[in-house]
């Protein structure tokens, strides 16, 4: 089924493009190089990595000696900017077959409040993110993940982050924060390192199966929220947060400055305790994060209409409720690491999500996965990973959309499970761009995209490519120390 996407006004996307690709290209013949950590590493909030970039090589910055990108960074004033396309297609299974693209760009500036005023912890972080997108999984294999993670349904430019945030030292630097602003509840909440390796939306970018149990905002949408962290110890921490629930954040014909609360229909409070270590402390490092989410907000059932009859049989107006919650766990280790001057390793990662509530699309989400950094000889920022999720659907949508299909003429029941196999190389190309080519494997894609269609989607094979290129690497901005 094709989605209707409506687009900007003409050439608007392509103005704020170029506005910023150019202001940056002029800048760069300035800026110098300068240390820069791996964007999908980092715990913070630069706008960038709420997309969850892929883990590309670490290029090696020094700290710009001149030039206006210099003169503003040493003000605290510090510019990212971040290119990601995606291309797709199925020589096999599907509804149809096809090849689609999907891209954005976005891109930014961070505050450092205290080189800029001597307002110590102080940062202001604000990013725009612009999106033109066509998905393969809706537009030709019609069901299952999206085979595209940056795919979203419409063309637009809005705001990524708008946030301010701020640091206090307690017993131990930086270990309580708070931050608000408009953002994506996946900025600070259920991160994997490994999430930006892959490109099927069940393994890349956000814990699948969490907006799509709660409406909660994700990148590359946002909305009013904010988070308190604390951080007990250097490894420990306790993530507590409540992010706006609006349905209008998505709306085409919406622009860059509906950033308002008329929409708002309630509250998403999240909580996340953890257990991090990296390089620097731990020779096998790990991850291990359990959360949990209470929705206070209506939401349609995925079955019933408000007579307690069958939505898909009866029509009519859909019941709601309220009250929705359902918890997770996530972590990776790395399991082999021969030599221990190298980070060459062998990691492995998994995933959790359960949702308690039976009015909802999926009842759980699970996944786990092997990556290989460091594959070939003088390749050791390359990477290899293989993952494989189960997604489970709830009884009431296995009852829905069987029904669906039966008034389009179809037969039977439809199947409870999915299985999304994948795997991604990752190519270090040069500093800052990464060539990932990926195969992806769909094993009953569910028919959610095209209710009445008649049978089982035919299992799907899927071949993929995604560029991501962090310009701000390539034209060696400079970054804060």
């Amino acid at each position: 089924m094709m989605v209707n996407v409506k687009k900007l006004p003409r050439g608007q996307l392509a103005r704020a493009t170029s506005l910023m690709v150019g202001a940056l290209c002029a800048g760069s013949a300035w800026a110098q190089v300068a240390p820069q950590e791996d964007p999908a590493k980092g715990a913070g909030t630069m706008p960038v990595t709420s997309i969850d970039a892929p883990a590309a090589q670490t290029a090696v910055r020094s700290p710009a000696q001149d030039g206006i990108l210099a003169s503003l960074a040493d003000r605290g004033v510090y510019f990212n900017l971040l290119y990601s396309q995606e291309v797709a297609g199925n020589p096999s299974g599907g509804i149809k077959q096809g090849i689609t693209t999907s891209q954005y760009l976005a891109g930014g500036a961070d505050i450092d409040l205290d080189k800029m005023m001597g307002w110590s912890g102080g940062k202001l972080s604000v990013s725009l993110i612009g999106i033109k997108s066509k998905g393969l999984t809706e537009s030709y294999i019609g069901g299952g993940t999206s085979a595209q993670e940056n795919y979203a349904p419409f063309t637009f430019l809005r705001f990524l982050e708008l946030l301010y945030e701020q640091n206090f030292s307690l017993r131990n630097k930086n270990d309580l924060s708070f931050l608000v602003g408009r953002l994506g509840a996946f900025n600070t909440f259920a991160r994997s390192p490994f999430a930006g390796l892959f490109q099927n939306h069940a393994h890349s970018g956000a814990l699948y199966g969490f907006s799509q149990s709660s409406g909660t905002a994700l990148a590359p949408l946002a909305t009013w929220g904010g988070r308190v962290t604390w951080k007990p110890t250097a490894q420990t921490y306790v993530h507590a947060g409540s992010f706006a629930i609006d349905p209008a954040m998505g709306d085409p014909n919406t622009h860059l400055w509906d950033i308002g609360s008329s929409h708002i229909t309630g509250q998403n409070y999240m909580l996340e305790t953890g257990y991090e270590t990296d390089f620097s402390t731990d020779a096998m490092p790990r991850h291990i994060r359990l959360g949990g989410w209470y929705l206070d907000s209506p939401r349609n059932d995925v079955y019933l209409n408000t007579q307690g009859q069958s939505y898909a049989q009866f029509g009519g107006t859909r019941l709601t409720h309220r009250h929705d919650n359902g918890v997770y766990v996530m972590g990776d280790q790395v399991i082999s690491r021969p030599n221990l001057d190298s980070k060459r390793n062998l990691a492995v990662f998994g995933s959790f999500l359960y949702n308690r509530g039976d009015f909802e699309p999926l009842q759980y989400t699970a996944k786990i996965g092997l990556v290989k950094t460091g594959t070939f000889a003088e390749r050791d920022n390359d990477s290899l990973g293989i993952v494989v999720s189960d997604l489970k659907f709830s009884n009431k949508e296995v009852k829905f959309l069987s029904e669906s299909r039966a008034k389009g003429g179809g037969t039977g029941t439809v199947p409870k499970h999915g299985y999304v196999f994948e795997a991604a190389y990752n190519y270090a190309l040069a500093p800052g761009i990464t060539v990932a080519p990926n195969l992806q494997y769909l094993v009953n894609p569910d028919s959610r995209i095209t209710p009445s269609h008649p049978r089982d989607i035919p299992d799907t094979l899927v071949l993929g490519v995604r560029l991501t290129a962090d310009l701000g690497i390539l034209f060696k901005l400079p970054t804060a120390q």
